[in-house]
Parts: structure tokens; C-alpha cells; sequence
């Protein structure tokens, strides 16, 4: 049996059959256990349940849908595949995005019954979107139309105006029935006027996806320390083979390292294929971390900056310059969206737009704090593509492929000055640092911070105010209080920060920065060493009492859209090194936040 794996995706609207379908081609090429077997179907197996093999989650169960994406394994005579089935609702099309972004090839189900429906369009679109070019469409649920010739061919008449916009796709359209076995595995004796392969046949004649860059790439997963100097790399094979003796170029780094005691499959091996798992040592002293790349390609670039195809896939709007998590490969860095041009259906690029909404598909451009390796997705699809995490709830939020990294981003390259940090704190007297005043308006953050100021003026201690209403006077006064606009507000508002803060300053910052992940990307631009967040929790009721600029009638009145507290919300920091009552001592308010500047 071929150690390689050939990776598979089901597609297609709910109720099409899809489970249905891959547990017939489980069952039928003997891929699950006798005991799970038993356990699910019992002993005399009702055709209909058969998709209860892969339903693994109770809510599942009871509502007769796939909601998560199931991983199998099954064989053939000639390879061994891993099987993704994903779900067909609309609200889990994210799931059906993230499982084709790994896959080689998409199984496309559609009910023969009922046709293409505008799920199966969706999930064609983004599958093509994220590179994949070999598509099996199955006309299942045959059985229920008699297995009728003519149905089959008006099929085969829409499936190939489905496919017309998508000319570097190959397709081929399979009659099948999942509960009863006919074209899945064997052919059956209901179909005689169908000369063409099985599902099965049609499987084993798909070609896995080439990188162009036969060199050998290895994307490592894990680092085992075993003493001191010694160390065991875990990591996968991208592409190309690895052997004893091999001398590889560290990414990043770009410093030798030569292969010893390779394993492959968890056995000695001179040897590993792409597609292998292998550990191995190095007989250099090398500092490599997860994420790093062991390799001899050429289509490999360090970048920190590229042009993207993206889609959104979380139901929360993603912002341009709002931080993600980027995984590609086993590399994971913080990553915004510094661009993003709406695509339509044909792919042409339409009007640039701040924010991104649900199951729509961008060319965007990305930016990240660190340089990661990636290649151009035709090039070397497995760097090529990536996936965007919400950092505050773990969810996927988009997936995308690389297009090209842009060149910008590798003819920037920061001087080193002689003066250093320390020595304009020296000057200034004191560690450059930042305190974040959030809270709602009229909570009390400028006649804290007004106070702070002139008690550190007293002291001789260099500092400044940022104050919301001031900024936008000047170095925001483009914007306005959409949600985009208040994630760019906050940005500048940091980088400016972090600069007066590497100067040595006391930064006093009043805004009401109302988003908990715009505060976090602010202590990632200003560094969370030189960060402190100050809640300053005044209840909303005091805050429209007092209403000193009269805002809180106007939104009230409906004069003012997206006011916080009011018609846009505010997220309270969960973990602020201050907490300030508003409403209280104005001098003990003062000493606290004088407690957090250091010297």
C-alpha cells in the first residue's frame, strides 16, 4: 500500500446525502470496526441510519444533520484517503471552507431528485476559490427517481452550465444511491445504461495536487528536548523526499542544518516521501522552533506583507486593521487585514469596503507583525493557503490563498540608531509607558487623566494626553464611529503612543475604545510590557446624568448612531491592571493610576 494520502472533501446542500454517501463508501470498502459497527447499526442495519456513522455529536444525532466536520480513513487497492464530510446548512459553510482548504479534490453531492440547489453553488465557488481544480459530482439518491437515464442527463446538462464559469475545473458526474450502494463502490444492476466508473474508480483515477517545486520541504510540528544540547524535530513532509545525510536550509534563519536519525511512520528509515510524518535530529547546534521549515525550494518567500484571495466565513463582520491569528502550515503569527476589495461571482474586483461580511469572498491584502514563509498557492499549495482565527473566540473567521507577497515588504528594512531606548528614557527620567483609559463617555477619563497630569507635572515627570476629542481634530479627523473607523482610530492612536512611549514619555491615552480585541491589538503594537489598561467603570446611568457634551440625548433621540452604551456596545476589559469608579474619589482614582508608572 502507497504511503501517501489523498485528501478528500464532501460538498453540497443539507439534506443531499452526503453522509449518507461516505458511509456507504466506508461500509462497502470494509473501513469501520465490527464494534462500531454493531454499536450503531446493530446487528440488522437499516439502510436509512447508515449516515449515523459519521454524525458524531449528540445534537447530531437528534436533529439528523452534520453541524462538525467528520474525519475518516478508509483504503482502496491503491491508496489510502482521508475523508473530511462537511455540513451542508448555510450557518456551518465555514466548516465546509476550512476542510476544503486541505483537501486535494471535492466530492460535490447533489440530490437527483432535486437538483442543484444555491448551497451547491456556494460550496462549488469557495472550493474553487481555495485552489481546488478536481471536482466528482455525485447524482445521488438515484434510487428515488427510478434510476432514470433521462433524470441523469438533464443533470449532467445543468451540472455542465454549473461548471461553464469555472474553465480550469475537471469534473465528472456519477449516478449514485448511499443507501442502497449503487454506484458507490460497485456498480450495481440498476444502472446498465451507465458504462462509467464508480465512485470508488473514479477516486482512485484522481491525480494529488503537484507542487511545481519538487524540492524537499519539511514544515515542522513539534520540538522534544532531550538535555541540554540534544534535541528531536517532529514535522511533516510538504514536498519532495528527505534522507539521511540531507543538508537543509533553516526558514527562517537561513542556516544549514543536516538531517540524522531520520524515522519515518515511527520507524528508522534512510528515507521519507512527501506526505510522511518524520522526527530526526540535526548534527549542527541549531535553534529551530515550531512553525520553521527545513528546505531546498526556490518558490519559498519571507514575507510579512501579501495580496490574498479571502473568504469570510464568521457571522461577526471582519475590520481592516483588526488583529486575527494566521495558521499556514504549523506557522501561526498575529495577522490584520490592512486591505479588502469585494470579489463577485466572476471573480472581477469590485470597490474596496472596511468591513468583510459572511460566506463573501475579497482580494485582500495582509500584514503581519512577523515575517512568515509562504509560497504563491499554485506554486505550493501547502503553503500557499492559511486559515484566520478569531483570537477571542477560537473560531475559524476566514481562509484564504496566497497570490503573490508583496515586494514592498522585503525593501523595508528599519534603521538601527545610536541612541537607544534606554537613553531617551535616561534623558526623560523614567520608563516610556503607557496608561489606556477605557470606559464609557462621560465615565470620567479625561478628568482623571487631567489630574494624573498635573500631579506627574509636579513630579518633573515628561509626559502627554491623547484625548479622543483632540485626535480627532487632527490625526483622525477622517474618521468617523463605524466599527471599521473606531478599529482605525484606536491603531493610530497606539502606533502614535508607542512612539512617544519609546521616547520616554508617560502616554496618557482617553479613549472609550469600546472592542475588547482593538484594546488587545493596542498592547500588541505598544508592547504589553509598556501597557496598562485602565478601566474606568462609571455606571451608564451616572454617564448620561452627567452627559457633559450632550450626547447621550442626541443618540438617545436617535441623532447619534453607534453611540456606545446606547446603540453600539462597549466590552468591558476582563483583565484591566486597573478598575476606577468614576463616580468616586477623584484623588484616590489619581494615586492609583500614579501607582503603575515606574521609574
Amino acid at each position: 500500500m502507497p504511503q501517501d494520502v489523498f485528501r478528500i472533501t464532501t460538498a453540497g446542500s443539507v439534506d443531499d446525502g452526503k453522509s449518507t454517501l461516505i458511509a456507504r463508501l466506508l461500509l462497502d470498502t470494509h473501513s469501520i470496526p465490527e464494534d462500531q459497527l454493531d454499536a450503531t447499526l446493530g446487528a440488522n442495519a437499516d439502510p436509512s441510519k447508515i449516515a449515523d456513522l459519521l454524525d458524531g455529536l449528540e445534537s447530531e444525532k437528534e436533529q439528523g444533520i452534520t453541524i462538525d466536520v467528520a474525519h475518516r480513513y478508509f483504503d482502496s487497492d491503491t491508496r489510502r484517503y482521508h475523508l473530511s464530510d462537511s455540513p451542508g446548512h448555510e450557518q456551518y459553510t465555514r466548516n465546509m471552507a476550512t476542510a476544503s482548504a486541505a483537501a486535494d479534490a471535492v466530492v460535490l453531492v447533489i440530490d437527483s431528485s432535486a437538483g442543484i440547489k444555491p448551497q451547491t453553488i456556494r460550496h462549488l465557488d469557495i472550493a474553487h476559490r481555495l485552489g481546488i481544480k478536481q471536482f466528482l459530482v455525485v447524482a445521488n439518491k438515484i434510487d428515488l427517481v427510478g434510476y432514470s437515464r433521462k433524470t441523469f442527463e438533464a443533470l449532467r446538462e445543468d451540472v455542465t452550465a454549473l461548471f461553464e464559469p469555472y474553465d480550469k475545473a475537471s469534473w465528472d458526474l456519477i449516478p449514485a444511491s448511499g443507501t442502497l450502494g449503487d454506484g458507490v463502490v460497485r456498480a450495481g444492476r440498476n444502472m446498465r445504461w451507465y458504462q462509467g466508473p464508480t465512485l470508488l474508480q473514479a477516486l482512485d483515477a484522481l491525480q494529488p495536487v503537484v507542487t511545481e517545486d519538487a524540492a524537499t520541504t519539511l514544515s515542522l510540528q513539534l520540538v522534544q528536548r532531550q538535555g541540554p544540547r540534544k534535541r528531536r524535530y517532529f514535522a511533516s513532509v510538504l514536498s519532495g523526499s528527505v534522507s539521511e545525510g540531507d543538508s537543509l536550509t533553516v526558514i527562517p534563519g537561513n542556516t544549514q542544518a543536516t538531517v540524522t536519525h531520520l524515522h519515518s511512520q515511527g520507524r528508522p528509515s534512510g528515507q521519507a516521501l512527501v506526505g510522511e510524518q518524520v522526527s530526526f535530529e540535526v548534527s549542527e547546534d541549531r535553534d529551530i522552533e515550531r512553525g520553521s521549515l527545513l528546505s531546498t525550494g526556490s518558490n519559498i518567500t519571507i514575507s510579512h506583507e501579501w495580496n490574498a484571495n479571502l473568504i469570510w466565513l464568521e457571522s461577526q463582520s471582519g475590520i481592516t486593521g483588526r488583529p486575527y491569528l494566521l495558521r499556514c502550515a504549523n506557522q501561526q503569527t498575529r495577522v490584520t487585514i490592512t486591505k479588502a476589495h469585494l470579489e463577485d461571482a466572476s471573480h472581477n474586483k469590485m470597490g474596496e469596503t472596511p468591513s468583510l461580511e459572511t460566506n463573501n469572498s475579497y482580494q485582500a491584502t495582509l500584514s503581519t507583525q512577523s515575517d512568515i514563509a509562504m509560497a504563491p498557492f499554485e506554486m505550493f499549495p501547502a503553503l500557499g493557503r492559511f486559515v484566520l482565527i478569531n483570537p477571542e473566540t477560537g473560531q475559524t473567521a476566514a481562509v484564504g490563498t496566497v497570490n503573490y507577497s508583496l515586494r514592498r515588504s522585503e525593501n523595508i528594512h528599519p534603521h538601527s540608531f545610536a541612541v537607544s531606548r534606554g537613553d531617551r528614557e535616561g534623558l526623560m527620567g523614567g520608563k516610556g509607558q503607557v496608561l489606556w483609559f477605557t470606559g464609557l463617555s462621560g465615565s470620567g477619563k479625561s478628568t482623571i487623566a487631567d489630574q494624573l497630569s498635573q500631579r506627574l507635572q509636579e513630579l518633573g515627570r515628561m509626559h502627554t494626553i491623547l484625548d479622543g476629542d483632540s485626535l480627532r481634530t487632527g490625526l483622525t479627523r477622517d474618521l468617523g464611529f463605524t466599527e471599521a473607523d473606531r478599529v482605525e482610530n484606536i491603531r493610530r492612536t497606539a502606533e502614535v503612543a508607542k512612539l512617544m512611549a519609546e521616547a520616554g514619555l508617560v502616554v496618557l491615552v482617553c479613549l472609550i475604545s469600546p472592542y475588547r480585541q482593538d484594546r488587545n491589538n493596542a498592547r500588541d503594537i505598544i508592547g504589553a510590557d509598556r501597557f496598562s489598561e485602565i478601566h474606568v467603570a462609571t455606571d451608564l446611568a451616572v454617564c448620561e446624568d452627567r452627559d457633559p457634551k450632550g450626547l447621550y440625548a442626541k443618540a438617545r433621540s436617535g441623532a447619534i448612531p453607534n453611540f456606545t452604551g446606547i446603540n453600539a456596545p462597549y466590552e468591558e476589559p476582563l483583565e484591566p491592571a486597573l478598575v476606577l469608579d468614576g463616580a468616586g474619589s477623584l484623588e484616590d482614582s489619581v494615586s492609583q493610576g500614579l501607582s503603575l508608572i515606574t521609574n
